[in-house]
């Protein structure tokens, strides 16, 4: 018979649904709930709060539409005050009552007056957001002499309580009821799980961190993972957030208004009447960004507990420092008003966030917006001198250019570039290793034009009392800054036919669309006399035009280039060299090309060649068609395919190279421009 048909010694009213609302669909995470139990063991007075939680685990399996419980088990025990069974009714089991209003516990706790964190009287209910069995046994009260403190067992099941009924729920009642304790303190037992998983040790470390702030007086939360392998490797105790504050950045709240420097400037927090709200507490930039929800944003605490994150209070576009803003700004506030027990309840139900539309959490909002801006202009510079350095070390800049030039003034000149655009740099980007050497590469090929700049201006500050020796002067400044510019430029092709030489080695696999791509951006590895100087948006359209025409044509898509084409290798690379549209056809090495392929070039051949006939505008900028095809065996079998490619050649209209060819070719001719380049 289910136990809310067995009256007994303990007896919960409250309508049904509602234990539904409050606890699933409030709570989801197990550390929110252990969370939720924690904050209860501090209104308890508890000075320490055990968590046994089996971490990085799925608690329950599902198994077509049906939950597999896996026997885990989750307990949360403090030393606090506990209960006797003679109030477990009126203080645990009447759902939703204010405990702060109630004459019998106030809005402090029993013995050490702490600010109680609880307000709604729905907390306990939070487990049933993850379980079906909660298990409660607390001892409290007056110690009986020879016996100790009186127990209180009780055991509340999820589907019993959520039965159709209205009538009052009567929990089981445990074997450890009315028997005594040597200690008070009240343990609560989470059993029968939904299919939820907890997170890693690291991970929920940061999430109840970060949910208490800790800098509760004589207050500690222990957490063992009872899933670790050794017990001394699954026990520590929490701590704040390890955050790795820019110094530079920080405002501490407290010091708003005051005359120390850099702080008189700054809002108070002051509503229309003039009442100032208190504020501690402290907003910063951290030197990099947080890559967790938990170490990101500012975290907003009231009592103790963490009532809002918010990443920018709602702060709109377009102010000086955003991006990095956004990206950096951390802080934690503690207001205790947001909680005040006399005022309006400006706190959620689910406690998770503020009511910003309320008149105090409007003006909180505003000010924060304010607090925001301010900082991300003082942060500007800071977070420029980070970057830069970041850059430089990452890049190893200085003895690159060393390597590279040998007059000084380039390279003084490659370390100037490399501290400016480092600055501007996103401290994100500068993780990626590619995107750190592309930079480092830029600032070396640009450093010889900087350094001839710089000397220009040098010698037109010198005047010109004898103009020819400061023109030859000039001239030789010119000369270095050419072959260094030169040397740079070639050591970028160098880079380019490595990776070309990597792709196409015999025993590597290499798909046609990383060759197709590497070949559209260097042109020049597959003859040094193709040289694209800049992006022409006429050809790209050119180029679009001509894939709509053939899908109307021939009822059939094709792509025309390897840049960003998503993941289908293209049908033919289409260039611009000169006045030439170029077709280039690639295949991998060894491969050998059949009459079927063969016929497909022809076809995209023949294609072009009806596209700029119909459209002579196009034709006009565009006059001359050719084809290149990268392939190191041919098979032609069909006469028509024989005759038709050897004709192409003849007519100079297809060119065939094979890989050594390309790859000697290359290897000559950039070899030679590094040797001609390189400085004496």
């Amino acid at each position: 018979m289910p136990s809310s048909e067995m009256p007994g010694t303990y007896i919960m009213t409250i309508s049904r649904t509602t234990v539904d609302k409050l606890g699933i669909k409030m709570y989801d995470k197990a550390s929110a709930i252990i969370s939720e139990l924690i904050a209860n063991s501090y209104d308890a007075d508890a000075e320490l709060v055990t968590a046994h939680v089996p971490l990085n685990r799925w608690l329950a399996t599902k198994r077509g539409d049906k939950i597999i419980d896996r026997n885990f088990e989750i307990i949360v025990e403090d030393d606090g005050h506990g209960m006797v069974p003679e109030v477990i009714n009126d203080f645990y089991l009447k759902i939703g009552t204010n405990p702060r209003t109630d004459p019998k516990r106030g809005p402090t706790t029993l013995k050490k007056k702490r600010l109680r964190m609880g307000r709604k009287g729905i907390g306990k209910l939070a487990p049933f957001g993850i379980c079906k069995i909660i298990e409660v046994i607390s001892a409290g009260g007056s110690r009986v002499r020879s016996k100790g403190f009186k127990t209180a067992h009780l055991i509340l099941n999820y589907d019993d309580i959520l039965e159709d009924t209205d009538k009052p729920y009567y929990p089981n009642v445990g074997e450890l009821d009315g028997t005594y304790s040597e200690k008070t303190g009240t343990i609560i037992k989470l059993r029968q799980f939904n299919r939820r998983r907890t997170p890693d040790r690291q991970t929920f470390d940061r999430q109840i961190s970060r949910r208490f702030g800790f800098r509760l007086p004589k207050f500690k939360i222990k957490i063992f993972d009872t899933e670790a392998e050794k017990e001394e490797d699954g026990s520590w105790y929490i701590g704040e957030l390890p955050f790795d504050i820019n110094e530079e950045t920080l405002i501490e709240l407290n010091k708003i208004g005051t005359e120390e420097e850099g702080y008189k400037e700054l809002p108070k927090l002051t509503m229309e009447d003039g009442t100032e709200l208190p504020i501690t507490g402290w907003i910063a930039y951290s030197k990099t960004s947080y890559k967790n929800e938990e170490m990101a944003g500012i975290r907003i605490y009231a009592r103790g507990k963490i009532v809002s994150t918010t990443r920018d209070f709602g702060i709109k576009s377009g102010f000086t420092g955003e991006y990095k803003m956004r990206s950096y700004l951390i802080g934690e506030i503690h207001a205790d008003w947001i909680d005040e027990d006399n005022e309006e309840d400006l706190i959620r139900s689910d406690r998770q966030d503020i009511l910003w539309a309320s008149e105090k959490g409007t003006r909180f909002k505003e000010w924060g917006r304010e607090i925001i801006k301010i900082i991300a202009r003082r942060a500007k510079g800071p977070m420029r001198k980070i970057a830069s350095k970041v850059f430089m070390e990452k890049s190893k800049l200085e003895e690159e250019a060393k390597k590279r030039y040998s007059e000084k003034m380039v390279i003084d000149a490659a370390i100037n570039i490399g501290k400016t655009i480092g600055s501007i740099a996103s401290l994100d980007d500068l993780e990626d290793e590619e995107y750190v050497d592309n930079l480092k590469e830029l600032v070396l090929t640009v450093a010889p034009h900087k350094m001839l700049v710089d000397k220009l201006r040098k010698i037109s500050e010198e005047g010109a009392e004898h103009p020819l020796e400061l023109i030859v002067k000039l001239f030789g400044e010119a000369k270095v800054a050419e072959i260094a510019s030169l040397g740079g430029v070639a050591y970028l092709r160098i880079k380019a036919m490595e990776k070309l030489f990597d792709y196409v080695k015999p025993d590597t696999e290499t798909s046609e669309r990383d060759l197709h791509k590497l070949l559209e951006q260097t042109p020049w590895l597959i003859d040094p006399q193709w040289t694209v100087l800049q992006s022409d948006k006429t050809f790209e359209t050119m180029r679009e035009a001509f894939e709509t025409w053939f899908l109307k044509e021939h009822d059939e898509e094709i792509i025309t280039s390897a840049i960003d084409p998503g993941n289908r290798r293209p049908d033919f690379i289409m260039l611009h060299i000169g006045s030439n549209i170029e077709i280039v056809e690639i295949k991998n090495v060894d491969h050998v090309l059949s009459d079927a392929e063969f016929d497909r070039i022809t076809l995209y051949y023949t294609s072009m060649s009806r596209f700029l006939v119909e459209n002579p505008s196009i034709k006009k900028r565009y006059p001359f068609l050719h084809i290149t095809v990268i392939c190191d065996k041919i098979n032609l079998r069909e006469p028509k395919s024989i005759i038709a490619f050897e004709g192409l050649i003849k007519q100079s209209l297809l060119k065939r190279r094979t890989w050594i060819e390309v790859l000697t070719d290359a290897r000559q001719a950039h070899s030679d421009f590094l040797e001609l380049a390189r400085p004496s």
